[in-house]
């Protein structure tokens, strides 16, 4: 999970532009609380920003536990790069979804636990073709409806 996070890292029948991206883009270290089994799956959280390179932790950071998991068990810490774009989606106990794209790239890059490695999923669409966080929701949506079939 955490190698598919650094490569690139709802359903199908929705299009992405009915949801906000939820990388903003304005950069900045940032602690992301994934849900827990009491709360249950929230849809698309931001891990990269597409803003400048910053230590993101997921719940409680490298190592922690989980006390009530959905998918993520362990909490773990991301790397982000320059410019890059990484959400995922914990779409259920059994199904994980993840979503990336640069700012300087041209294309997004999608995954699921669904058998589903981490592979391009479509051409960006901002200026000069680069990622978007729409882009990365997109990818991340196309990841999640995949891994719900697990």
């Amino acid at each position: 999970m955490k190698k598919i996070l650094l490569v690139g890292v709802v359903s199908s029948i929705f299009s992405a532009s009915v949801f906000a991206a939820a990388c903003t883009g304005t950069g900045g270290a940032q602690t992301v609380a994934a849900p827990t089994s009491t709360t249950g799956p929230t849809g698309e959280l931001c891990v990269c920003n597409g803003g400048t390179a910053i230590k993101s932790t997921v719940n409680g950071g490298s190592g922690t536990p989980v006390a009530t998991p959905v998918f993520i068990k362990t909490g773990f810490d991301v790397q982000c790069s320059n410019n890059t774009f990484v959400s995922y989606n914990e779409v259920s106990n059994t199904a994980f979804a993840v979503g990336s794209g640069s700012i300087k790239g041209n294309q997004s890059f999608a995954g699921n636990s669904n058998g589903g490695a981490v592979g391009v999923n479509a051409k960006c669409t901002g200026t000069n073709d680069a990622c978007t966080a729409a882009n990365v929701t997109s990818a991340t949506a196309a990841a999640a409806a995949a891994a719900a079939g697990s």
